[in-house]
């Protein structure tokens, strides 16, 4: 089973038990946040947001992650590029050099 395979198996059976869950509460509520309040929600649509919010957080926090590890990648792509430029700068420098003594000694 690939990775991908896998997540989505996770995320698939995460979000049954999330719907049998919510469909086994379904009862109202009053809901408190800071000086908010909000009176007779379903508890359903209370994890259901619940539920999608922690989803758009990690969403979020992923393409933070990617963008990051592709923003390194092209900084090390860069570096490297630079490095094969001097390497083949000095190889050039010196074979002339090198070609002269063979001359010379001949």
């Amino acid at each position: 089973m690939s990775k991908a395979q896998f997540y989505l198996s996770a995320a698939t059976i995460f979000a049954l038990i999330v719907a049998i869950f919510t469909v086994q509460n379904t009862e109202k509520m009053t809901i408190y946040f800071l000086f908010w309040q909000a009176k007779e929600v379903s508890q359903v649509i209370v994890i259901l947001a619940s539920t999608a919010s922690g989803a758009l957080v990690m969403l979020c926090l992923g393409f933070m992650w990617s963008y990051k590890k592709i923003r390194y990648i092209h900084l090390l792509e860069a570096e490297l590029r630079e490095l094969k430029k001097k390497i083949e700068n000095n190889n050039t420098d010196k074979e002339p050099v090198v070609e002269d003594r063979q001359q010379a000694q001949c």
